[in-house]
């Protein structure tokens, strides 16, 4: 139990890090320092889920190691680097350039949409982290779909020339989704953690007092 405890604080307060890191990096876009606080964002970010993901023992994973969840997880940690290294590949100059980025385009949304969907669901059916809290990845998942339906939505019906306006709008609701995946859950990870370890010490207390 102490090791979950670790693994949990340990994650949490990476992903509140990223989160913090991301607000930071919101302001500050266009400055030199920028592109490294990003960097570091998605670094901890990774690490976090990749810790998330395996943990020290079968207890500490939030999937309890089940290979679909930790393949989801890890998918979801490393894909914002493939995405860096396949964009530095492509080549719009070549003739299959305009195919390869529109296949690239859509594999972008659709496979962190697919991880992170299967992730949130082995999570919810594992059973080590306790309910409800359990199911707050889905939460999570749910307002990232909200924050990418509404833009296609409203764009659909209000048309181009009049979409500018919603512009802060959308913005708002791409940053509490990120927040809520980084802030939010590692808040949740780092709260279930000091349950826990507030729970096991009276453990070792008990027993040590039995045994005097």
């Amino acid at each position: 139990m102490r090791r979950t405890t670790t693994v949990w604080m340990t994650g949490g307060l990476g992903l509140i890090a990223a989160g913090v890191l991301g607000m930071l990096r919101d302001n500050l876009v266009g400055s030199a320092g920028a592109p490294v606080i990003a960097a570091a964002a998605e670094i901890l970010a990774a690490a976090a889920l990749l810790l998330f993901a395996i943990g020290t023992s079968r207890e500490s994973s939030v999937v309890a190691r089940r290979p679909l969840g930790v393949i989801a997880l890890v998918v979801l940690a490393l894909w914002p680097f493939a995405t860096q290294f396949i964009g530095r590949l492509l080549s719009p100059s070549e003739p299959i350039g305009d195919l390869a980025w529109s296949v690239f385009g859509v594999a972008s949304v659709l496979v962190p949409a697919a991880a992170g969907f299967i992730a949130a669901v082995q999570i919810a059916r594992a059973d080590t982290v306790p309910s409800p809290w359990n199911r707050a990845p889905l939460w999570v998942f749910g307002l990232h779909v909200v924050a990418w339906v509404v833009p296609q939505l409203l764009f659909a019906a209000v048309g181009a020339d009049d979409i500018q306006g919603l512009a802060g709008l959308f913005l708002t609701l791409g940053k509490l989704a990120y927040l809520a995946g980084t802030l939010g859950l590692g808040i949740v990870a780092v709260l279930l953690a000091n349950r826990r370890r507030t729970t096991t010490v009276p453990v070792f207390q008990s027993a040590s007092t039995d045994r005097d």
